[in-house]
């Protein structure tokens, strides 16, 4: 075989190889795309195995609305939820010698804080265990843990 003859082979080749590699991502990814094709059949088949429905944008959008409530009564649930979302103040008393858990724990019982632990990390956290100071205090139910401990560590 001849130094030219070898060439040609080699030429060929990598010609063959570049169309391969053409052919092979051009082809496949249209398969690919074609095989990951949702249809409406497959995600209603998919939604009833969970157990939910598919409803048209039109008949949602109706159910929507009916649910709405009227202007009146829409005032009058604003109100409420206002009147519910607005904090309480709350008076509190931290008496001679109680001790830091029994401080956290009324103040859990008067749902000042949600749990006792917490107010009791933010006293350890701020270095302040030992800082209560007897007293009456006035707290709003939406305080952190870490404002309460800076009200009554004064």
């Amino acid at each position: 075989m001849s130094k030219q003859e070898a060439k040609g082979i080699a030429a060929g080749l990598l010609f063959a190889a570049i169309l391969l590699t053409a052919y092979y991502f051009m082809f496949s990814q249209a398969k690919a795309e074609e095989s990951n094709e949702v249809t409406d059949a497959m995600v209603k088949q998919h939604l009833e195995e969970k157990g939910m429905v598919m409803v048209a944008k039109e008949e949602y959008d109706s159910l929507k609305a009916s649910e709405q409530p009227d202007n009146e009564n829409s005032a009058t649930v604003n109100k409420k939820e206002e009147a519910v979302n607005k904090p309480e103040e709350i008076k509190f008393t931290v008496k001679e010698g109680m001790t830091s858990q029994e401080v956290a724990q009324s103040l859990q019982d008067q749902k000042l804080v949600k749990k006792s632990d917490d107010f009791i990390k933010a006293l350890r956290d701020m270095d302040k265990e030992m800082a209560v100071q007897p007293g009456d205090y006035t707290l709003k139910t939406d305080m952190s843990s870490v404002e309460i401990v800076e009200e009554i560590t004064r």
